[in-house]
């Protein structure tokens, strides 16, 4: 019996993860803000490993991506990842809640995959926090049971992002009371973007008026406080679906708030152990999620005195850590009313809305979030582009212009998706780190896109674009202002000139030099991070193995 409602809350964690994917099994790349994925990922690129000019935002996520990609079908991967995340997302939140009734299971399966902050955060491209917020579950849940290999690998999953990272020390410090050998394990697997970070001598201090821009957003009647508590509220308002603005969803998420409190209380009563690390874990999340709200200067003078407290300027990507507390305490609540439900025969009620509630809320999940993640295939231009790239004698490094971070290209259904070229072409590429939101710029800390900026404000020649260590550029004439970069660059010698995409060399640049003592510190970070990795799943292949040679001798 226990194996029969093992394997059904397995399935509906599959089936809500296949509704979500929908459009994703078929072939082509889903490109959306910062998701980018690339057909040919080249690994010898400085920037891949955080040994770039820019902060290293996407250290080692985009490292990973290419590994794996050099290795499967970059599509496959990113399918495997897509879905991937989702999916540990629910099986995780079945295994914090084993001990309850399969209803109860079901309804936080539901809840950890069908709630804004996936949907938004998916939206947003931001796959690896996705995949940080699935592996949170089953860190709290390896952590509880001292299942110390399943810790080190959901802590790296976590460690995808320096912010995702850091949610995982924070979930793994609370959770396990062990703050020491969370501080040496976290090192160890986030090693990558530490280092790079340390590295970075040349970054711009983060600018402070980016917690205004990135501070939470209201959704719906009950504000930004009742953004963060539905998990939503994300700064961008052009991926918030549609039906969060619904007079029904508000009320369905009252409903929800109403069956977790009493969740909570039955936790408090029958004294469970996740009570207490789950709301310290969801009281720092809601805290930091709406700190730009409640606080924003402090939050200011915090990043001027100490700039890694920017990590804390997107705040609404800390509900990852209230999610937890929700999913329990919904399934908590879901027994506790069933229970007292059973001798009127309604007991089935809220069996029944548990689980279909969260899908009422927000229906627009379903296939890719209402057709916004559906993939694509890059054009015949990029691919005979990035050939040509490859084929340029000229050193340096890559620029394309228009000089902006995003695209709305025609070809990706005019969604807006971070400028493909920065992954997609074989050389480390210098792009517009700056960010606008809301009417508000956001300052970017790259140096050498400063420079760049310059530069292009006076007369671009050869010479100039040689000093800044740029060897080549492409101009996108499908985007914004292409046609008018074709005259910025009227004195580059022209490689190719067809299609959208055209290929300039500079020559006589020189390529940006890194010291050999970087490289080598890069290259022990990403050993102690793989190592753990390593240990840890032949530790739980071991365990597995052993487990079946004991149940056989058993039977």
């Amino acid at each position: 019996m226990e194996t029969w409602r093992r394997t059904i809350v397995l399935q509906w964690a599959v089936l809500l993860t296949a509704l979500v994917g929908l459009p994703w099994f078929r072939g082509g790349y889903v490109l959306s803000y910062d998701m980018v994925w690339v057909p040919r990922p080249a690994l010898d690129r400085a920037d891949l490993w955080g040994l770039g000019s820019a902060l290293p935002r996407a250290v080692p996520s985009d490292g990973v991506a290419a590994l794996l990609g050099s290795v499967v079908d970059p599509v496959v991967v990113q399918r495997v990842v897509l879905l991937g995340a989702l999916l540990l997302a629910g099986t995780g939140a079945a295994r914090l809640t084993a001990r309850l009734p399969t209803a109860a299971r079901l309804a936080a399966v539901t809840l950890a995959i069908w709630n804004p902050f996936v949907a938004e955060r998916l939206v947003l491209g931001q796959w690896p926090l996705v995949l940080a917020y699935g592996a949170l579950f089953w860190l709290v849940a390896a952590a509880r049971e001292e299942r110390w290999a399943v810790v080190a690998l959901a802590l790296a999953g976590t460690a995808l992002t320096p912010v995702s990272g850091l949610l995982g020390v924070v979930a793994l410090a609370v959770v396990s009371r062990r703050v020491v050998a969370t501080v040496a394990l976290g090192a160890l697997v986030n090693a990558p973007w530490i280092v790079a970070s340390l590295l970075n001598r040349d970054a711009r201090e983060p600018d402070p008026q980016g917690v205004a821009a990135f501070a939470i957003a209201p959704e719906g009647p009950f504000g930004r406080l009742g953004a963060a508590l539905s998990l939503g509220g994300v700064w961008n308002r052009d991926v918030v679906p549609d039906s969060r603005g619904l007079l029904v969803v508000a009320l369905i998420s009252v409903a929800l708030w109403a069956v977790m409190v009493v969740g909570v209380v039955r936790m408090r009563r029958d004294a469970d152990p996740l009570l207490v690390p789950l709301a310290v874990l969801g009281a720092v999340g809601l805290v930091v999620a709406t700190a730009g709200w409640w606080g924003p200067g402090l939050l200011e003078r915090g990043i001027e005195a100490f700039g890694p407290l920017a990590l804390l300027r997107d705040g609404t990507r800390w509900l990852a850590l209230l999610a937890p507390l929700q999913v329990v305490a919904l399934a908590h609540g879901v027994t506790d009313l069933a229970t007292r439900l059973r001798p009127t025969g309604w007991a089935v009620v809220p069996a029944v809305l548990g689980v279909l509630l969260p899908l009422a809320a927000l229906p627009d999940l379903a296939g890719g979030v209402a057709g916004r993640l559906t993939p694509v295939d890059y054009p015949a231009d990029w691919t005979a582009a990035g050939q040509t790239v490859a084929s340029v004698d000229a050193r340096g490094d890559l620029l394309v212009l228009p000089f902006t971070a995003y695209r709305a290209p025609s070809w990706n259904d005019d969604r807006k998706v971070l400028d493909p070229a920065g992954r997609f072409f074989d050389r480390d590429t210098i792009t517009d780190d700056r960010l606008l939101v809301g009417g508000r710029l956001v300052a970017g800390e790259d140096p050498r896109a400063s420079q760049v900026r310059r530069v292009l404000r006076g007369e671009v020649t050869p010479a100039r674009l040689a000093r800044l260590g740029i060897g080549v550029v492409v101009v996108d004439t499908s985007a914004p202002g292409g046609r008018a970069a074709l005259r910025t660059v009227r004195r580059l010698d022209a490689v190719d000139r067809t299609g959208d995409l055209r290929v300039y060399a500079v020559p006589r640049a020189r390529a940006r030099s890194i010291e050999p003592a970087d490289r080598w510190s890069v290259v022990a970070a990403w050993s102690a991070a793989g190592l753990v990795v390593l240990v840890a799943g032949g530790s739980l292949v071991r365990e597995r193995r052993e487990r079946r040679v004991a149940r056989a001798a058993t039977s």
